[in-house]
């Protein structure tokens, strides 16, 4: 699963502020794909995790127990 964080203030020292949905849950999703979707509700738009990036948005992917 992947979740999806923007540094506090733009400043990579400071914390993580993760996407959470209205119950203070960290949204989480299955591929970029979905990220692409929900993101272009909101008129942001991208092709690739780098073009993200330049958004400030980042992606935490989890690691599974069955990778290991």
């Amino acid at each position: 699963m992947i979740s999806v964080y923007r540094y506090i203030n733009d400043i990579s020292l400071n914390g993580r502020e993760y996407l959470v949905d209205e119950n203070d849950k960290t949204l989480k999703f299955s591929n970029i794909n979905e990220i692409l979707k929900y993101y272009q509700k909101w008129k942001i738009e991208f092709k690739d995790e780098e073009e993200l990036e330049d958004y400030g948005i980042y992606l935490d992917r989890e690691i599974s127990d069955e990778t290991v």
